[in-house]
């Protein structure tokens, strides 16, 4: 059975009006990417994290062509 668990702060602290969905996901992406710039450590996603899922995307896509499981090293 499902049932609705709460949501930590630290995961919602974006100003109050921002509705749900894709702008509270937007406004929490500029929020980690503004608090990365303050104190100088990296945000994620990144360029990194892109290339790594493009890399699994390609070998998923290689995998269905030739009909076999490929392994990646990611």
């Amino acid at each position: 059975m499902l049932r609705e668990i709460p949501i930590p702060d630290h995961l919602t602290a974006v100003p109050q009006g921002v509705p749900e969905g894709e702008a509270l996901n937007v406004a929490r992406m500029y929020q980690a990417l503004a608090q990365a710039i303050h104190t100088g450590t990296r945000v994620e996603p990144d360029f990194d994290t892109a290339v790594t899922r493009h890399k699994l995307i390609d070998a998923v896509q290689a995998a269905s062509d030739q009909g076999k499981r490929i392994s990646v090293k990611l």
